[in-house]
């Protein structure tokens, strides 16, 4: 089975030679809680004793429970999980491996959704703590904007130029995919994870609803 990007990041932080013993097991232990409880209902005691530190150790090498958050949960969102959701179409000819707008939404609807449900308890972290805090807010809308935005619009002004959809705002058609993906991943896995759901189904029925919506 395909390790989660939380697997990946707690592994290179037991990896790191330049980060102590004690460091890596508060690092590892508070990103685990931060994903299960949250911020708030997670104490720097708790973290302690799980991590098997004294709790004066965190804030003699984190300062604050706050810099605790942003040591453990800034790498983690810059250097995992937004290269994993980039498009990347630099030396790549769109119509080789999207002949039209169909075959482009049913990957990206798949694929997303694979990525999403390996990684629910990043989407848990994200919706949690950081889209509260306006600094890691800016930073991440920032760099959504500056990365995943330019490959979309490539991608979607080729299709627009043949003529495969309309002309709408390619901003409207990004958040069209991302809230109808990220609503049913949100729903299945952390509002309603006891409800009978059918993936096949439903993702079928989101790609429809998109590429109906979009195609000329």
């Amino acid at each position: 089975m395909q390790h989660s990007i939380l697997d990946l990041y707690k592994k290179d932080i037991l990896e790191n030679k330049t980060m102590t013993a004690k460091c890596k097991r508060i690092l590892e232990t508070s990103i685990d809680l931060f994903a299960k409880n949250g911020y708030a209902n997670t104490s720097t005691s708790e973290i302690a004793k799980i991590a098997g530190v004294a709790e004066g150790t965190i804030f003699k090498h984190f300062g604050t429970k706050q810099n605790l958050l942003l040591s453990s949960i800034m790498p983690f969102i810059f250097n995992y999980v937004l290269p994993e959701i980039i498009l990347d179409f630099d030396d790549i000819e769109i119509s080789d491996i999207y002949p039209d707008f169909k075959s482009f939404i049913h990957e990206l609807v798949y694929e997303r959704f694979s990525f999403m449900s390996e990684n629910y308890k990043v989407a848990h972290i994200l919706l949690a703590e950081v889209l509260y805090r306006e600094e890691l807010r800016v930073q991440i809308v920032d760099s959504l904007k500056s990365n995943i935005m330019d490959n979309f619009d490539k991608i979607l002004d080729y299709f627009k130029s043949q003529k495969m959809i309309k002309n709408v705002p390619n901003g409207l058609i990004v958040r069209t995919v991302l809230s109808n993906i990220g609503g049913y991943v949100i729903l299945k896995y952390i509002l309603d994870p006891d409800g009978n759901y059918n993936d096949d189904k439903e993702l079928k029925y989101i790609e429809e609803l998109i590429v109906d919506a979009f195609s000329l």
